[in-house]
């Protein structure tokens, strides 16, 4: 799929289009017929410098999905107008996460979570913030405790102003692949 993010970007910054379905690369047509949720990460120079998801395929299928979320990632702030060149688009990372509503699980207690497989989605309907911190993006110190912190901090929330009445918590795993 992280091919099919390439040909979103170049073709989205070079031509002014989205792309069709002919541009599809043919290595993706498999997932016209899934409906997995999708979340992009773009890097340049080791850094992340835009990502987009959601926890539930909004699109059709996935590869609508991955090119909407593509489209999305260009409004990050962190992707600037000098990384938006032609030059540049050879030098970004591209990784992908996509799973299944099954890949996610309530977690009734933080202590449930398997921080050596699973990752961390927090969703709070009263603070109206959804976290999400992906498989293998954090490479420190990776607890369930610090991986809950993180996800706080993506929501610019204290996690020590919470209850366990404010949010619920989900363990998520992902199929992610990368060309880097």
């Amino acid at each position: 799929m992280y091919t099919l993010v390439r040909k979103t970007l170049e073709i989205y910054l070079l031509e002014k289009r989205v792309p069709t379905l002919s541009d599809i690369p043919p290595e993706v047509s498999g997932f016209l017929n899934s409906k997995e949720a999708v979340f992009v990460t773009i890097y340049h120079q080791g850094k992340v410098i835009a990502s987009s998801g959601r926890i539930n395929c909004k699109k059709e299928n996935s590869v609508y999905e991955c090119i909407d979320n593509t489209l999305l990632c260009l409004q990050d702030p962190r992707f600037t107008e000098e990384i938006k060149t032609p030059e540049t688009l050879s030098s970004l990372s591209i990784r992908i996460d996509r799973f299944l509503p099954a890949a996610r699980r309530i977690l009734p207690s933080l202590s449930l979570l398997d921080p050596t497989k699973e990752w961390i989605i927090l969703l709070s309907q009263n603070l109206w913030v959804l976290s999400v911190v992906l498989p293998h993006m954090v490479h420190t110190d990776i607890s369930a405790e610090n991986l809950f912190a993180m996800a706080c901090k993506k929501a610019e929330i204290d996690p020590n102003k919470l209850t366990s009445a404010d949010y619920v918590l989900y363990g998520l795993t992902t199929v992610n692949e990368s060309d880097f």
